[in-house]
């Protein structure tokens, strides 16, 4: 049975740049309406009101597998599609109790003063995101940066970003 979350980020441009704040992962569509509104009552946030993205993330799918072979997207950065990419015959999470997801990304260093962090998918479990790294490694364009994956274990329905800003 396929399993989907939902994201929510902040992601705004002003004159200068272009910044990205990650606000958690949830199960619950309410619960992250929720907290949308408790963060739209926040600096920053605030004057930004129409740069909040929900997505929906497929659970166990790698969704990068290239490595960096090239660049991409806004100087070498790669996005996931705005649109939903998951099959309408998924299931929200909050079907099987789960309390954590694993992100796994990477980060590749472009020059010094810029980094490139691609995200590769959410798991269920610690394995399967180990196993994916290690099936990753193995490819073009990351075997050459092997030590630079990331596995982050993400409490679901937790606010990750807790301020405002600007």
């Amino acid at each position: 049975m396929d399993y989907f979350i939902y994201s929510l980020e902040h992601i705004y441009t002003d004159e200068t740049h272009r910044d990205a704040k990650f606000i958690g992962f949830f199960d619950d569509i309410q619960e992250l309406e929720k907290v949308k509104q408790k963060f739209l009552l926040l600096s920053g946030f605030s004057e930004y009101p129409n740069d909040f993205y929900i997505k929906k993330y497929e659970l166990n799918k790698i969704h990068w597998q290239n490595g960096f072979t090239e660049v991409v997207g806004e100087i070498g950065r790669d996005y996931l599609p705005e649109e939903d990419c998951v099959p309408n015959y998924s299931y929200i999470i909050k079907k099987i109790n789960q309390e954590t997801v694993f992100k796994v990304s990477h980060t590749y260093t472009i020059h010094t003063f810029l980094d490139d962090e691609r995200e590769i998918g959410i798991f269920s479990d610690k394995k399967m995101a180990n196993d994916v790294i290690d099936f990753l490694k193995q490819k073009e364009g990351f075997k050459k940066h092997p030590d630079d994956f990331i596995i982050d274990e993400i409490v679901l329905n937790d606010q990750h970003w807790c301020s405002g800003f600007g």
